[in-house]
C-alpha cells in the first residue's frame, strides 16, 4: 500500500490509514517530544543522536553521517560532500562536548560526558512515554516488522 493511497474503510466504517501515515506521524511526534526535552539547552534530537554515536566510538565525521543517514535522509555525505550532521558536530565542538583531534577524529570530552548524563534522565522518560502501554513483546515485534519492511525495500544495514 503506498503512502498516498486513499484510506480504506474497515467494516465498522472507521478509516484505515496506510503505514506511511503512521510512520511519518510517529517520527514527527518523537521529534517534537525530544525538542521539548532539549529545548532548554538549545539542542535537537539530531544533536543527541550525534553525541550518542560519537560516545559509541564512531570517530570519523563521514562514519557518524553514515550511521545517522536513516534519520537525516542523506546517503552518507550530504550535499556537495558536506556531512548531513556537520552543523550538529560543529555545535557540539563549540560547546566543548566533542573534540576534534589533529587527525580529525571525534571524541566526547569530559564536559560532553557530563552533559550526556545530565540529559539522559529526560531522554529516558521521553522514550518510556513512547512505549507506554506497549509490552516488551509488542515493541520487539513492531521493531522486527519495521526492520523486515526496510529489508524488503532494499535496506541492508
Amino acid at each position: 500500500m503506498s503512502d498516498d493511497a486513499p484510506s480504506t474503510t474497515t467494516p465498522d466504517s472507521a478509516p484505515e490509514r496506510p503505514i506511511g501515515y503512521w510512520l511519518k506521524l510517529v517520527d514527527r511526534l518523537i521529534d517534537e517530544s525530544f525538542d521539548g526535552v532539549f529545548h532548554h539547552s538549545g539542542l535537537t534530537r539530531r544533536h543527541w543522536q550525534v553525541l550518542n554515536t560519537i560516545r559509541d566510538g564512531v570517530s570519523e565525521e563521514t562514519s557518524v553521517d553514515g550511521v545517522l543517514s536513516p534519520f537525516t535522509g542523506a546517503g552518507g555525505a550530504g550535499h556537495g560532500g558536506a556531512s548531513a550532521v556537520a552543523a550538529e558536530i560543529d555545535d557540539l565542538v563549540r560547546r566543548g562536548w566533542v573534540a576534534r583531534g589533529a587527525d580529525g577524529a571525534l571524541s566526547v570530552t569530559v564536559a560532553g560526558n557530563h552533559a550526556y548524563h545530565d540529559l539522559l534522565d529526560a531522554v529516558s522518560l521521553s522514550r518510556e512515554r513512547v512505549a507506554e502501554g506497549i509490552s516488551r513483546e509488542e515493541y520487539a515485534r513492531t521493531v522486527a516488522t519495521l526492520e523486515r519492511m526496510a529489508r524488503n525495500l532494499g535496506w541492508s544495514g
